[in-house]
């Protein structure tokens, strides 16, 4: 699914003068045409791969009751998967905190009525932010339906991993969609389309290193061992979008800029310190929900 972020580009054009609509324009078909997941499904299976590892066993048996043959990692990618037939959930990926702003707004960064996605206009919840601690709420409330924690549990194990994938937490250029960059020597990823910065953090770094997830999983565990990371799983999600956001802001390149050997080895120590940390919070956040709970 394609995680673009256009709205507020194409409610720009309402106010811009005509000089500047054939720019627009053209940088909202770059975008449309520009495939884009959130960490990718391997970075989204990494982070599931750590939590699971992590989890309490008590933890573990009420996610196995819930999702029977399923697992962590099989439904971290769910939500990519049924966006296009559920268009509300299209906001609840990212939050677009403003470049310049110094920290996480929630009535700024939260609701979109701008956006022409469904519910938009009345949902003061459409960011990563609300949404995770939402889901949690339903997942912990034994007196939810079943169906409706599970569905409650596989958006929260996939928004955990978004929010800590940086570009999922800064406005500029749509995340990073609207910035088109060389990765590696080439112009085009995917199905040929033009590389983006967003890309680059979903999965270009990702792909770079060569590793399937179970081994990169493997990596980053030695990392947590021999690192100190336990101050990190705590805080709130508000928290986490603003260290996300803090990052992009560091990640950011200039239209047309080179993603090279240089800029990997400058931030994949980052990204896999975020995969990480992601994989512990949301084994924390499953405990706190799910440890001492029943099952309907």
């Amino acid at each position: 699914m394609a995680f673009i972020r256009i709205e507020r580009l194409l409610a720009t054009i309402l106010n811009v003068k005509k000089s500047a609509y054939i720019l627009l324009f053209s940088l909202c078909q770059l975008l449309v045409a520009s495939p884009v997941f959130a960490w990718g499904a391997k970075g989204h299976r990494i982070v599931a791969i750590i939590a699971q590892n992590h989890i309490q066993a008590s933890t573990k048996a009420q996610i196995a009751r819930l999702l029977g043959e399923e697992t962590l990692v099989t439904i971290s990618t769910w939500p990519d998967e049924i966006r296009k037939d559920r268009d509300e959930t299209s906001g609840w990926h990212y939050v677009d905190i403003p470049k310049a702003a110094a920290f996480f707004d929630n009535e700024r960064d939260c609701y979109q009525p701008y956006s022409n996605h469904k519910n938009s206009d009345v949902d003061h919840q459409n960011c990563v932010v609300d949404r995770i601690d939402y889901f949690a709420r339903i997942v912990s409330d034994t007196s939810q339906p079943k169906e409706k924690r599970v569905e409650a549990l596989k958006f929260l194990v996939h928004f955990v991993g978004d929010i800590h994938q940086p570009m999922h937490a800064i406005e500029e250029a749509a995340g990073g969609n609207g910035i088109k960059v060389t990765l590696f020597g080439n112009a085009t990823c995917g199905e040929e389309h033009p590389c983006n910065l967003h890309g680059v953090w979903d999965s270009g770094l990702i792909d770079h290193t060569g590793l399937d997830e179970a081994a990169y999983a493997e990596k980053l565990q030695r990392e947590i061992e021999a690192g100190n990371l336990s101050h990190r799983i705590e805080g709130r999600p508000a928290d986490w979008a603003n260290e996300s956001h803090r990052i992009a802001e560091g990640a950011l390149v200039e239209q047309n800029g080179v993603i090279d050997e240089l800029y990997f080895q400058h931030e994949i120590s980052v990204l896999d310190e975020q995969l990480a940390v992601a994989g512990l919070r949301l084994a924390h956040i499953l405990d706190v929900a799910l440890g001492n709970s029943g099952t309907n």
